[in-house]
């Protein structure tokens, strides 16, 4: 073999062995916001002229969470046209025409399915007489403080999950999203404004900000999802 042809031989062998570039990490950011929304293909012809809104459910029973999550719901609910029951007035009018099994059976199905079922939805609308019920399942509430020794952001988050179920039993829209609010940064050798407590139990004031509310991430996340929520059409005027 040539001087020449050897060296060449032995250039591509180096080359063969050497290993590949590393993959190039993609440049870390805040992760996108996910929302799942579906909406039946025939929501338009489908369309209920009212809905009620179902009790709101959480797995750990926390009722005023879940009545945060309904006063936001009913209010960002109001300009889509529809005719809203309210959630407190649902369980009143479900207990009143059905029992308060039934309410207990409508709980337990939004907290396994988020939604009701195709038999169950018929019965809860002629009890709220409306065309369509719409579910919320709690699926996470959660609020992280900092302590005054502590640096860091605060935060909330909430994650739901949604569905409207119409009378003959058909799931017309559904949704299921989180959001996560930060209150400002803490720096754990912030000043102290004073104490709060005495004793033992005394912890310092640093006068910095903690975690958002709960209304106001829920909001977020709701009005968010409601220019995917079909506003009710008009009625067409008729032909004289």
């Amino acid at each position: 073999m040539s001087r020449g042809r050897l060296a060449g031989c032995l250039v591509a062998l180096a080359i063969a062995a050497a290993p590949a570039p590393a993959p190039q990490a993609a440049p870390k950011g805040k992760p996108k916001k996910l929302d799942l929304i579906w909406v039946h293909p025939a929501f338009d012809s489908l369309a209920p002229a009212s809905i009620g809104l179902l009790p709101a459910a959480s797995f750990d029973s926390h009722r005023q969470n879940e009545m945060v999550v309904e006063r936001v719901f009913g209010q960002v609910l109001q300009p889509t046209g529809y005719r809203w029951v309210s959630a407190g007035l649902a369980k009143e009018m479900i207990r009143a025409a059905l029992t308060d099994s039934a309410l207990a059976a409508t709980r337990q199905a939004v907290l396994t399915t988020a939604r009701v079922d195709s038999l169950a939805a018929p019965r809860l609308c002629r009890a709220l007489r409306v065309g369509a019920v719409l579910s919320v399942r709690l699926d996470l509430f959660e609020q992280v403080q900092v302590e005054w020794n502590q640096s860091g952001k605060p935060s909330t988050t909430i994650t739901l999950r949604a569905a409207v179920v119409d009378s003959g039993g058909r799931q017309l829209w559904m949704a299921t999203g989180s959001e996560t609010g930060e209150g400002p940064y803490h720096e754990a050798d912030a000043g102290t404004l004073g104490v709060k407590g005495s004793g033992l139990g005394a912890t310092p004031i640093t006068g910095q900000g903690g975690a958002p509310s709960y209304e106001e991430v829920a909001t977020r996340l709701l009005s968010r999802w409601m220019p995917r929520f079909p506003a009710r059409r008009a009625a067409t005027p008729a032909t004289p």
